[in-house]
């Protein structure tokens, strides 16, 4: 394997955050909908920037609103067209290229792995966090996911990256920052086209790594 490319999947290979689509949906019949709402993105913006803990900001949202399998379901439907614009052809093109690729995401398997499916991305390559169900209602996380704290990227990069020659993560949030920080990659790429946090500019800028604002862009760095 000559390269492996590692994919964040929340506002990088999807224009949305899921598990924060499927919260919203819960929280549309609450009366103070909007509250609750804003609430549920600055929880998100939070963990994403690194001003709270990966653990806390899940949990702090799994908590604003009551999951069940119906309703992720639905969402995970959804989320299928929910791909960001370029995407699919840019992955596409890299497969071609012989290059190995990777979905790792602080999101949740169940929610992600139909659209992922769609992108190409085996069993194999999909990295998530899990719910944990009581008759059908979300109750909580898989605690043992490293992907569900601060860190874990960079761990699922080392199991999976052993055999590559060059590992290159992208993504939107801090913790795509912090695996390459960690060694967990050679290059990090921040990926600004979907939501651009300042936090990550401003330390891809300081470590002399890439920050992108088109798939068109990302397109010409990853290309060989």
């Amino acid at each position: 394997m000559k390269r492996l490319i590692a994919f964040d999947v929340d506002s990088t290979l999807l224009r949305v955050e899921s598990l924060d689509m499927a919260l919203e949906a819960a929280l549309s019949a609450l009366p103070d909908a909007t509250d609750a709402k804003k609430r549920l993105h600055d929880i998100t913006n939070a963990g994403m920037t690194g001003r709270m803990a990966l653990r806390e900001s899940l949990e702090a949202r799994l908590k604003l609103a009551s999951l069940d399998r119906a309703l992720v379901h639905k969402i995970a439907e959804d989320l299928r067209r929910r791909v960001t614009p370029g995407m699919a052809a840019l992955l596409r093109q890299l497969r071609a290229q012989g290059d190995e690729l990777h979905a790792v995401s602080g999101g949740f398997a169940d929610l992600l792995e139909p659209v992922l499916g769609d992108l190409g991305f085996g069993r194999s390559e999909i990295h998530a966090n899990e719910f944990v169900y009581q008759n059908d209602q979300v109750v909580g996380l898989d605690p043992d996911c490293p992907l569900s704290r601060n860190g874990g990227k960079a761990e699922v990069l080392n199991r999976i990256s052993r055999h590559a020659e060059t590992t290159i993560i992208v993504g939107d949030g801090m913790t795509d920052f912090e695996a390459f920080e960690q060694g967990a990659a050679d290059k990090f790429i921040g990926f600004g086209v979907i939501a651009q946090r300042e936090v990550v500019l401003a330390a891809a800028e300081w470590a002399g790594e890439s920050y992108v604002r088109s798939v068109n862009a990302l397109t010409s760095l990853l290309k060989t």
